[in-house]
C-alpha cells in the first residue's frame, strides 16, 4: 500500500466528511496561493499590469484567496463546534496533563498519538490561527488595494510575513502527519 493510500485511509477513519474535504480544499488552495504568489506584481502603487502572467496571477490569487475567506472561517467554526476552542489551546485553560505525557514521550523518542489537549492539537490550533492570520491580513490587504489606503503596502508585508509561517506550518504539519501514518502502519504491520 503507498503512502497515500494510507494517508487517504487515516483521513477516512479520523476525520468526518465535512471536516476532511474542509481541510483537503485548503490545503490544495493554500498550495496553489503559495505557487501562484511567485509570479504576482502588484507595484507599491496599486497598478497590477495589464497583460502577461504577472496579470493572470495576481487576480488569480486574489479571487483565490477571497474564496479562501468564507471556507476557512467555515473550517474554523466547524473545528470549533467538533472539539471546543480549549481542546486546540488546553495551555490557556491550565490543562498541560496531556502535553506533560507528549512531551515525555517525544523524550524518549517516540511520536505521541494525537489525543485531546495534547501536542497534536496545539498543533492543529496554531495551524488554525495562522492560517486565520493570513486570510484575514490577506483580505484587509485587498481591500487597502482597491481604496488605495495609505496603510495597503504595510497589510501587505505583515501578510507575506504571515504566510512564511502558513508555509512552514503546511510542511511541517504535513511531514510529521506522513510520519504518523507511516509509522502507524507499520505498527499495525507488526501486530
Amino acid at each position: 500500500m503507498n503512502i497515500l493510500s494510507l494517508l487517504k485511509n487515516y483521513l477516512q477513519e479520523k476525520l468526518p466528511p465535512a471536516i476532511r474535504h474542509t481541510h483537503i480544499i485548503i490545503m490544495l488552495l493554500i498550495i496553489s496561493q503559495i505557487i501562484v504568489s511567485n509570479f504576482m506584481e502588484v507595484e507599491r502603487n496599486g497598478d497590477i499590469g495589464s497583460q502577461g502572467i504577472e496579470f493572470y496571477a495576481t487576480w488569480a490569487h486574489f479571487i483565490t484567496g477571497l474564496i479562501l475567506v468564507p471556507l476557512t472561517l467555515l473550517f474554523v467554526v466547524l473545528e470549533f463546534k467538533r472539539r471546543g476552542f480549549s481542546y486546540f489551546f488546553p495551555y490557556l485553560s491550565g490543562k498541560f496533563t496531556q502535553i506533560t505525557k507528549d512531551f515525555k514521550q517525544l523524550l524518549s523518542f517516540k511520536l505521541p498519538e494525537a489525543q485531546p489537549y495534547g501536542l497534536a492539537a496545539i498543533i492543529q490550533g496554531l495551524g488554525l490561527g495562522s492560517v486565520l492570520l493570513v486570510v484575514s491580513s490577506g483580505l484587509l490587504w485587498f481591500i487597502g488595494w482597491n481604496i488605495g489606503a495609505s496603510w495597503e503596502h504595510d497589510i501587505k508585508e505583515l501578510h507575506e510575513l504571515l504566510t512564511g509561517f502558513v508555509e512552514a506550518y503546511l510542511i511541517g504539519h504535513g511531514l510529521l502527519g506522513l510520519l504518523h501514518v507511516f509509522l502507524l502502519n507499520k505498527e499495525k504491520a507488526i501486530i
